[in-house]
């Protein structure tokens, strides 16, 4: 008698837990979130910190390109995350800070860690990496766990450090295409879930690579399955009208190649 008593009060309490998450999923969703940042209907003027996600490769020498004309001096706080024996793409991060940093000044760029009244800090952060090459798929789940459980960490820890808004998380996470892409953004959407990081932090661009004129990646296709990007950006222009199709509400943008 005392489990059948308890029966409703289990079943009313899986409820009200499984409610809670479904709204709360909600609330944090970019579709849905707009309306909760403060700032959303103004343009951000003060100091910002920028999260870049390298991958190896191609996906690196397209990032480089897309960011040529970012402003340092509005992006005060750049973070570069790769993967662990990624040596190609942090090396890579020095290259795009070069070029960076010559919208803003003259003389020699600085170094990771370095900070600088003009062009303030970068720096590049390690995180493991989700799969490795020919890893049995298996293995990719443990792998992609211990890659989120780095990502959060690196989160974590770079908001404590922020030149731009210390004790505050990054204002975007910009990527376009690695596997550890996917893994990043889903740690801002965790800590966005339990409340660490409010939900107009964070906001994540997703740019698909230029190589994709017909299907997305697969990183893009399980990001626009998610949900979880503030914007996702194709380069072209067949392929935006083929995922958009007819519909109301576009689920991918396009303005053009981003990429020189």
């Amino acid at each position: 008698m005392t489990v059948l008593s308890a029966l409703p009060l289990l079943s009313a309490a899986i409820l009200l837990i499984a409610t809670s998450t479904f709204l709360r999923i909600l609330y944090i969703l970019p579709s849905t979130n707009a309306s909760h940042n403060p700032y959303a209907k103004t343009p951000k003027k003060t100091p910002s910190h920028m999260v870049i996600v390298l991958g190896s490769g191609g996906h690196t020498a397209e990032m480089i390109s897309i960011l040529r004309d970012t402003n340092p001096r509005l992006y005060k706080h750049r973070t570069y995350i790769v993967s662990s024996g990624d040596s190609f793409s942090a090396n890579k991060a020095m290259e795009c800070e070069r070029r960076i940093q010559a919208r803003a000044r003259s003389s020699r760029p600085t170094l990771a860690g370095q900070v600088d009244s003009i062009t303030g800090k970068w720096e590049v952060q390690t995180v493991p990496r989700a799969r490795e090459v020919h890893q049995p798929l298996y293995t990719t789940p443990l792998s992609s766990l211990w890659c989120l459980i780095g990502c959060l960490r690196v989160l974590r820890n770079v908001s404590r450090t922020s030149m731009a808004a210390p004790g505050q998380y990054p204002d975007a996470i910009i990527t376009n295409g690695p596997a550890t892409a996917v893994i990043v953004i889903m740690a801002g959407m965790i800590l966005k879930f339990f409340g660490f990081a409010p939900v107009y932090k964070m906001k994540s661009l997703y740019v698909e690579s230029w190589a994709r004129v017909k299907t997305l990646s697969l990183s893009g296709k399980v990001l626009l399955w998610l949900g979880i990007c503030d914007v996702f950006m194709v380069q072209w222009e067949q392929l935006a009208k083929k995922i958009n199709g007819n519909g109301f509400r576009k689920k991918v943008e396009w303005t053009g190649f981003l990429v020189e």
